[in-house]
């Protein structure tokens, strides 16, 4: 399996966007037949269409954290990005005029005149200004950050940007107000918003879709994320096995038993008429060495897609304490007196037990038994305990269970209060 490289991927669907947009709806249709149903290739495709991936990069319309020729690279590489790229650059630009009646202009080929955008300064690098600015101002007024990350504020992989966008962002990043770090969110997303409805800028997240394409509009209106966070439920714990096993140090040995058994939890939902789950799990190692990486992670079923996630125990147990500082600080409680334990035993795993033989082997096999052992000394010492204030807490009905459920849905999905309108692309 090809490992995804972001960059270039986001960076793909850039250009494929831009290609539509050149075409028009019905060339592309057209065109992109032969290669969503397997009759010619990637290769095939950059060079039917490198008169306007040339010109998309010597001209700027294109701009991405990655060169043109990596990015060909990467799709030449990996079918699965090229087909996904492919099938949402189609949708898009066949769709596109449903985000906003004003964005039908780009469906007729040859329109250029919108930037489409993957880590580039001009409008992702300010966009990162303006959401510093409005994250520090929140932190004044209310005594902590929004926002552990700017993914929450926004997930946008990709721009489309209109010259009238990237100027209205680029004063607003140079207020002196913004400077001061007086921006509010309120008025940055009514921006984005505004921008949105006049055709001048589209803030696509987007995922790999395997099966059919659907865009959906998030944060457009906040009547409508009230309802689908009043229609998103806890529907439980989902059925587990506890870690079994041991380990013990003596002397200069550390000895681990067989172990087995489970180390995520699950917590399960629904979401308007969508099914899903909260996935917890703690990344036990970094670089060979103990880590207290945490993650919860929001999946839907039926989607190839992750829906968000929240990283660390800290913003974690800070969102649940909104709702329930009781749960909150016992979490956060666990994970931090457990660290301790799972840390003193890597630590004797890597310089008794041969972890850092394992670790540094250039055997696939020993590398394996390494994340093996770790994942199995994490749930022995973390999981195991943190599972049972999880089971405990979410395995009956209540309202206050629903209401953590749809605090730390609405922090990973970004459809807080203060999150930016966006557009997400997913199967």
């Amino acid at each position: 399996m090809v490992q995804v490289a972001t960059d270039e991927a986001e960076g793909a669907q850039a250009l494929f966007c831009y290609i539509a947009d050149i075409l028009g709806v019905q060339k592309t249709k057209v065109q992109y037949k032969p290669y969503l149903t397997g009759r010619r290739t990637a290769s095939d495709f950059f060079a039917e269409n490198s008169k306007i991936v040339n010109e998309a990069f010597s001209k700027g319309a294109v701009k991405t954290g990655k060169s043109k020729d990596q990015i060909i690279k990467y799709i030449k590489g990996d079918e699965g990005w090229f087909i996904s790229s492919l099938k949402i650059s189609q949708y898009i630009i066949e769709n596109i005029a449903n985000i906003s009646s004003k964005f039908k202009k780009i469906q007729q080929p040859g329109w250029q005149n919108l930037l489409y955008r993957h880590g580039d300064d001009e409008i992702m690098g300010v966009m990162s200004l303006l959401f510093k600015s409005a994250n520090m101002q929140y932190a004044k007024a209310n005594g902590t950050k929004a926002f552990g990350d700017i993914n929450k504020w926004t997930p946008a992989d990709i721009y489309f940007a209109s010259p009238k966008a990237k100027k209205t962002f680029k004063d607003l990043s140079v207020d002196k107000e913004t400077k001061k770090n007086n921006l509010t969110f309120s008025e940055l997303n009514e921006s984005i918003g505004d921008m949105i409805t006049s055709g001048d800028l589209l803030p696509l997240s987007l995922k790999k879709a395997n099966k059919n394409v659907i865009v959906k509009k998030v944060n457009f209106s906040r009547k409508n994320e009230e309802k689908l966070l009043a229609d998103t439920v806890c529907t439980g714990v989902q059925k587990w096995e506890p870690m079994k096993g041991a380990f013990a140090t003596s002397g200069k040995k550390f000895m681990l038993k067989p172990y087995s058994g489970g180390r995520d939890i699950y917590v399960t939902l629904t979401s308007g008429k969508s099914k899903g789950r909260l996935q917890f799990r703690h990344t036990p190692a970094s670089n060979g060495k103990p880590s207290k990486g945490f993650k919860t992670v929001l999946s839907y079923v039926g989607s190839s897609a992750l829906g968000g996630q929240v990283v660390g125990i800290p913003i974690l147990t800070d969102i649940i304490k909104q709702v329930d500082p009781t749960l909150g600080s016992k979490l956060q409680s666990v994970f931090n007196n457990t660290y301790i334990k799972f840390e003193s035993a890597m630590k004797d795993y890597n310089e008794k037990g041969g972890g850092n033989e394992r670790y540094n082997s250039d055997s696939k096999e020993l590398k394996n038994k390494f994340n093996d052992d770790v994942g199995a000394l994490s749930a022995l010492t973390i999981m195991n305990p943190f599972r049972i204030e999880i089971q405990k807490f979410f395995k009956n009905k209540s309202k206050t269970r629903d209401n953590v459920v749809r605090a730390i849905f609405a922090y990973t999905a970004s459809r807080t209060v203060n999150s930016a309108p966006f557009v997400i692309a997913k199967d």
